[in-house]
């Protein structure tokens, strides 16, 4: 019987303090608060989970060119939105409620972010194999460049006197020579 009333005296004792049952009250609408979340039902034109990692992959891409240098889109008057709802045929209501209706499920929300990543690191080994063949292909021209200047320069180390119409001009001379060589030598008869 004691230790009944002792037992009672503290929980009616934890209850009469002002804090401990305001943070019980907090927690207990918490808790009723968060049982009542209804997921947004499949609207009727849903985005295939496909069309929708695509359409997601292009967003990440218009994003990252915003990021960018948005100067460049805004004054040209670009409409990167636009561009990306009329690619995938859809529209922007479609896109909100398919994106809401996949957001819901977790499992399947993971999934598609999951094969976005893989998208987006397959684009990005492309274009850094692009950039790097880029890259290699202006070193190779600097350097056909660089080696075809210093052929030349070393030539006109070697022989300062000749230049290259002086060339033509000692070919035309010789040959001029040589047909007045021919014309002034006797036949033999």
């Amino acid at each position: 019987m004691k230790l009944k009333n002792k037992l009672r005296n503290k929980h009616t004792g934890f209850l009469k303090n002002g804090r401990h049952f305001l943070i019980a009250l907090a927690f207990g609408f918490v808790v009723a608060a968060c049982q009542d979340v209804k997921r947004p039902q499949m609207p009727a034109n849903l985005i295939a989970q496909d069309s929708m990692v695509s359409i997601l992959v292009d967003a990440y891409m218009i994003n990252a060119a915003r990021s960018i240098d948005n100067r460049i889109i805004v004054n040209k008057g670009v409409l990167l939105d636009s561009i990306l709802y009329s690619k995938h045929h859809i529209d922007s209501l479609q896109f909100a409620q398919s994106n809401a209706y996949y957001a819901s499920d977790l499992d399947i929300y993971k999934k598609l972010f999951l094969k976005v990543e893989e998208k987006l690191k397959i684009e990005k080994t492309k274009k850094d194999t692009l950039y790097a063949q880029y890259k290699r292909a202006k070193e190779l021209q600097r350097i056909n460049d660089s080696v075809k200047g210093a052929r030349l320069d070393s030539l006109q180390d070697i022989y300062p006197k000749i230049k290259r119409d002086s060339i033509k001009q000692i070919l035309k001379a010789a040959l001029q020579k040589k047909d007045t060589i021919l014309i002034t030598k006797p036949s033999k008869q």
